[in-house]
């Protein structure tokens, strides 16, 4: 009866690792490591790294050994489409769902909240984005905005390990958003969150390549590049 529960823990340890870019992408991982670590044993670990190569989070090369699973501008592209294909819909159609008190409890977080703390930066930030498809009430659609929002996060994450999170903007924009949902306004509402997306988009694109170029959104305001 132990042997699932070791699973499990094994399975959210490493899960953890991969979430919070401990295991970069493309990192080699090493299972003896592992196994020192938790005081887990072997095939705990190993049925684990097996459940995490069937959700695509870890490469299991033959010959090479298991590696976590690169970002790639493609899973970048389709993160960011889902996001702009499904929030801006469920805010507008479910903004009477949001309880205002709720949403500006969300506003006085953004605006408080510690931005040199990565977790509990994100961990807000992905509440906040799923609350918006929760809002649909619909347990299929929330289960899987939880996997895109669990890749967002790993990108999140990364782009701050690479130094190009733009955290000192992301109040702004969650204002923006808020405020519309309050006042209920449907093109106010559709403008913030596809601002928003958009502009992560670009930047989680910028930590990929990180070439040191600047980025400018489509009006041409510069949204990062590094200092010459």
């Amino acid at each position: 009866m132990k042997h699932p529960a070791l699973k499990e823990q094994a399975y959210e340890y490493i899960r953890r690792k991969l979430k919070m870019c401990e295991y970069m992408p493309g990192e080699a991982i090493n299972e003896v490591k592992i196994i020192e670590e938790t005081g887990i044993g072997r095939t705990p670990v190993r049925e684990a790294i097996l459940s995490l190569k069937e959700e695509g989070l870890i490469e299991i090369r033959p010959r090479k050994g298991t590696f976590a699973s690169p970002i790639t501008e493609f899973q970048i592209n389709e993160t960011y489409q889902i996001r702009r294909l499904l929030e801006p819909v469920a805010a507008v159609r479910y903004k009477q769902q949001f309880d205002k008190s709720t949403l500006l409890d969300y506003d006085s977080l953004f605006e408080h909240l510690d931005i040199g703390d990565d977790e509990k930066y994100f961990d807000l930030d992905m509440r906040f984005h799923q609350a918006i498809i929760n809002a649909a009430g619909n347990p299929m659609l929330t289960d899987f905005y939880e996997k895109v929002m669990f890749t967002q996060y790993r990108i999140g994450i990364y782009n701050s390990v690479r130094g190009l999170a733009r955290k000192e903007n992301y109040y702004l924009e969650h204002h923006d958003i808020i405020r519309a949902l309050l006042e209920e306004d449907d093109k106010a509402i559709e403008e913030a969150c596809v601002r928003h997306i958009s502009r992560s988009h670009i930047i989680s694109l910028k930590a990929l390549k990180n070439d040191g170029t600047d980025v400018k959104d489509s009006q041409g305001s510069r949204l990062y590049g590094n200092s010459r």
